[in-house]
C-alpha cells in the first residue's frame, strides 16, 4: 500500500486509453491490489506466493534462493524477490514483443539494464537515489547508462541524479506521479484537519500532533484525523494522551482507498521531513482541500504554490505549522479560495496531463535511439579536430556536435554537422582549456553522448603539429581520447605562455631539468621555483640558464629538497615546479602538455633517488647533588676520576625524492621520509 504502486497503476490506466499496457509483477501475494486498476490494463504475475493458490510457487526450490543480478534487500534471511522471480523476468524480457519496458523500482532497473531484448528501456525514480545505500548505488548508477530514458519526480531530483551520474544527463526527464481526479470532493464545512501516510519518523506526524495542541487551544471545536499505520503508532498515541488530546486527535489506521476520507475534512497537513513527491498532496488537492506542508525536499514546493493553493512552512518548525493551520481554521473565505485553487492545481498531475507528458518522454527517447552514437575523432597536422558520426537520419537535419566542459565552471560549445555527419573543431577556435564531453544534439532537443572504440581516436598527426604556435596562444592543442566507459572526450590545452618540460635527469645529488619556453624567453634573473603545495610561502629557487635554443636548464639540489623535509617517518611533502622567465615575470607552470600521452604520470616515469643524511642527537647528562665532609672530600678527589662525556647519537636519515607529472601534466617532486 505505497505511493509507487498507486502511481504506477494510475499511469498504466492513463496510457491504456491509447496503448496496450501490461503490468508485470514479480510476485503475487494477495488476491487483489489495494488500489483500483483500469480494466484495460492486463496484469501478469511471474511468481505466485499464495500458499492456497492452485498454481502456487512456494514449493519451487528456487523460490527460497537469493537472486544473482537483482540486488537483494539488505539484512534479510529470506529473499523478498527470489531467484525464481528473477529468472522468469529475464526470460519474459528476452521474449516480449513490447515496444517499451518501464521499471518503477531501482532494483528492477538493475535487472532491466542486464536483460536481453530490443525494446525501449525506461526507468522511473520515485525516490531520491542520493540516499540509497552505497552498495545499491554501485549497482544502480552504472545500470542508468544502459537506459534509453530515466525520469525523476522533480527538477531538483533530476539535477541531483545528473550530478551523481553525469553520463545520464542527456536522457533525464521530469515525470511527476500520476494522480487521478478525486471521486469525492470536500464541501469545506467540516471542522476537521486530515493527514495521511505511513507512521514513520520521516513522515513526522509527531510534529503535527505538537502543532495541533496549539491549534486546539485556540479552536477547541476542531479535530485531527491521521490515516495510516507504522512503527511510530505507539509513540504517537502516548504523546496524544500526554497532551490531553485523546478525544481530538484520532489515529484512524490505514484506509484503502483513503481519498474518500478527504471529503470529510476542510484542510490537509503534510508534516514530512523528506518527501520526493507526495501523492497524498495531490490527492488532497483534487479532493478540494487546501494544504499546509513542510518545505520537505523536494516534492511539496513542486506541487504547491505557497499562498495560492496552500501554505508551506519550514521543516521541523512546530510554531510555524500551528500558525499556518490556525490561519486557515480561522478564515473560511481563505480556505474556500485555496480549495478552488487546489482543485485546479491538481489537474496538471491527472491522467490526461500525465499521459501526454510520458508520451513526450518516449518520443524523445525514440528520437535519441535513431541518432548515431559511435564517432571517430582525428587530429590533422594543423591540430584541428575532425569528428565523424556517419550519415544522419532525416530527423536529425541540422544536428550539431556539442562539447561540454567538465568541472566547476561548465561551458558549452557547438559545431555544425554536415549531412554526411562530419564536424570540424578548429585548433584556433578558442576552445577553453579543460576536458570536454562530446554529444550529438538535434534542433528538436534530442541528444545522445558520443562514444568511440579503440580505433576511434586518430592522433597520428598530432605529433607533427608545429609548436609553439606562431599565431594566437603559444600552446593550443586538442587531444581526443575515450574514457573508461567508452565516452569520447577532448582535452584542450590553451596557454599564451608555456614552459614545456623536456628531459629530466635524476641522481642522488641533483635533478637536471630542461624547459622549453613558448611565448616567452629566458631573460635576466630567470629561475626555476619549487613551491610547497600546502604552504605557498615556502619556495626554493634554482637559477635557470639560457641554453640558447629557446630552452633553459636548471640544476635542482636534492639536498635542498630533503633539507626542507621536517616530518617524521612516512611523512610526505609535494613541491610543484614553476618557471619564472625573468626577474619580476609571472610564474609559468612547468608541464608536459605537447604530447599525445593523456596521462604523463603513467608514462614519463623517472628514477627515485634516495638521499642519505646523518643527524646528530645530543645525549643527556643526569645531574646529582650531595655534600661531603673535608676529609671525605680529599679522599673522593683521590679515588674519583672524571667520567667520560656522553657522545652524541648519530641517526641515519633517508629521504626519497619522487619526481613525477601530475594529472594536469605539471612537474612535481614528492619527498618521502623513509
Amino acid at each position: 500500500m505505497g505511493g509507487v504502486v498507486s502511481a504506477t497503476q494510475n499511469l498504466a490506466g492513463a496510457l491504456a486509453e491509447r496503448h496496450e499496457v501490461e503490468i508485470v509483477a514479480l510476485r503475487k501475494v494477495r488476491d487483489e491490489s489495494y488500489f483500483p486498476l483500469d480494466p484495460q490494463v492486463t496484469v501478469r504475475s511471474l511468481t505466485d506466493l499464495r500458499p492456497y493458490s492452485p498454481v502456487s510457487d512456494v514449493d519451487d526450490p528456487l523460490a527460497d534462493r537469493f537472486t544473482l543480478v537483482y540486488p537483494p534487500n539488505t539484512g534479510v534471511q529470506k529473499p523478498v524477490v527470489s531467484r525464481l522471480a528473477e529468472k522468469r523476468l529475464l526470460e519474459y524480457l528476452a521474449t516480449t514483443d513490447a515496444d517499451v519496458v518501464v521499471s518503477s523500482n531501482p532494483r528492477i532497473t538493475v535487472l532491466l539494464a542486464h536483460a536481453q531484448g530490443d525494446f525501449l528501456r525506461v526507468a522511473q525514480e520515485h525516490s531520491m537515489p542520493l540516499i540509497y545505500a552505497d552498495d545499491m548505488k554501485k549497482k544502480l548508477f552504472p545500470a542508468y547508462l544502459h537506459l534509453d530514458a530515466l525520469t525523476a519526480l522533480t527538477p531538483e531530483e533530476a539535477d541531483s541524479i545528473a550530478g551523481q551520474v553525469p553520463g545520464v544527463r542527456d536522457r533525464l526527464a521530469v515525470m511527476p506521479n500520476c494522480v487521478p481526479a478525486a471521486p469525492v470532493r470536500s464541501r469545506g464545512t467540516g471542522k476537521m484537519v486530515i493527514s495521511a501516510g505511513h507512521l514513520t519518523d520521516n513522515k513526522n506526524h509527531l510534529l503535527l500532533v505538537e502543532a495541533f495542541a496549539q491549534v486546539h487551544a485556540e479552536a477547541p471545536d476542531w479535530t485531527l484525523r491521521i490515516y495510516g499505520s507504522g512503527a511510530e503508532k505507539a509513540r504517537l498515541r502516548a504523546r496524544i494522551h500526554e497532551l490531553g488530546l485523546s478525544n481530538h486527535v484520532l489515529l484512524m489506521g490505514p484506509a484503502a482507498p483513503v481519498t474518500p476520507e478527504f471529503g470529510k475534512g476542510s484542510l490537509f497537513v503534510l508534516p514530512s521531513k523528506r518527501e520526493a513527491f507526495g501523492n497524498v498532496l495531490v490527492e488532497a488537492m483534487a479532493a478540494g482541500l487546501p494544504v499546509v506542508s513542510t518545505d520537505a525536499d523536494h516534492g511539496p514546493r513542486n506541487v504547491l504554490t505557497d499562498g495560492e493553493d496552500g501554505l508551506i512552512v519550514p521543516c521541523g518548525d512546530v510554531d510555524a505549522m500551528a500558525s499556518a493551520v490556525l490561519r486557515l481554521v480561522r478564515d473560511d473565505e481563505l480556505r474556500r479560495k485555496m480549495a478552488e485553487a487546489a482543485v485546479r492545481g491538481a489537474e496538471r498531475f491527472q491522467e490526461t496531463a500525465s499521459r501526454e507528458r510520458f508520451e513526450e518522454i518516449l518520443a524523445q527517447a525514440y528520437a535519441r535511439k535513431e541518432l548515431p552514437r559511435d564517432a571517430t575523432a582525428r587530429v590533422d597536422d594543423e591540430g584541428s579536430l575532425h569528428i565523424a558520426v556517419g550519415p544522419l537520419p532525416a530527423s536529425a537535419e541540422g544536428a550539431e556536435v556539442v562539447l561540454r566542459k567538465e568541472g566547476k565552471t561548465p561551458e558549452e560549445r557547438r559545431f555544425p554537422l554536415t549531412p554526411g555527419g562530419e564536424a570540424l573543431v578548429p585548433w584556433d577556435g578558442g576552445l577553453p582549456q579543460g576536458t570536454w564531453q562530446l554529444a550529438l544534439t538535434t534542433p528538436a532537443g534530442a541528444e545522445v553522448p558520443l562514444s568511440a572504440d579503440g580505433f576511434g581516436c586518430d592522433t597520428r598527426d598530432l605529433l607533427a603539429v608545429r609548436l609553439p604556435r606562431t599565431e594566437g596562444p603559444a600552446l593550443a592543442l586538442l587531444l581526443p581520447h575515450r574514457d573508461q566507459d567508452g565516452r569520447l572526450r577532448v582535452r584542450s590545452v590553451l596557454r599564451a605562455t608555456h614552459a614545456e618540460a623536456g628531459d629530466i635527469e635524476a641522481d642522488e645529488r641533483t635533478l637536471r631539468v630542461r624547459a622549453a619556453l613558448w611565448g616567452a624567453a629566458v631573460g635576466e634573473g630567470a629561475v626555476l621555483e619549487a613551491v610547497h603545495r600546502r604552504d605557498k610561502k615556502r619556495v626554493l629557487v634554482f637559477p635557470l640558464q639560457d641554453a640558447g635554443d629557446g630552452t633553459g636548464t636548471a640544476v635542482v639540489d636534492c639536498a635542498a629538497l630533503a633539507g626542507e623535509h621536517t616530518g617524521g617517518t612516512g611523512s610526505e611533502i609535494v613541491w610543484d615546479f614553476w618557471v619564472r622567465p625573468a626577474a619580476g615575470a609571472a610564474r609559468v607552470a612547468l608541464a608536459k602538455l605537447a604530447t599525445d600521452v593523456l596521462s604523463p604520470i603513467d608514462v614519463f616515469v623517472l628514477p627515485r633517488p634516495v638521499l642519505v643524511t646523518q643527524e646528530a642527537v645530543a645525549g643527556a647528562l643526569q645531574e646529582r647533588s650531595f655534600s661531603l665532609g673535608e676529609r671525605a672530600l680529599r679522599e673522593a678527589k683521590r679515588v674519583l676520576r672524571p667520567a667520560p662525556r656522553p657522545q652524541p647519537e648519530v641517526r641515519r636519515r633517508e629521504t626519497e625524492l619522487r619526481p613525477y607529472f601530475t594529472l594536469t601534466g605539471q612537474f612535481a617532486v614528492k619527498t618521502v621520509r623513509l
